[in-house]
């Protein structure tokens, strides 16, 4: 995952009027953990696990939570469909 993809997931993700309800989340369940293996997903999946991780209830983004996130998903998420 490069930086326009990331940029443009976030996009999506803080879009109040974007539905990322119905994104399934499963293939990447366990991110975190040091067996996770690389991943291909769709930009929606990316924006919607950042809204679910990272985005905190008054709008703000948890920096630290997001740096894991991105820590993790450059190395192991590639992007399809773009």
């Amino acid at each position: 995952m490069n930086k326009p993809q990331l940029d443009e997931a976030m996009r999506i993700a803080r879009d109040p009027n974007r539905d990322l309800l119905q994104v399934d989340l499963t293939t990447l369940e366990g991110y975190g953990l040091p067996g996770f293996k690389p991943v291909s997903v769709t930009i929606e999946m990316v924006a919607a696990m950042i809204r679910w991780q990272c985005i905190q209830l008054n709008g703000e983004i948890d920096a630290e939570e997001f740096d894991q996130l991105v820590n993790v998903f450059r190395h192991k998420v590639t992007i399809i469909g773009t």
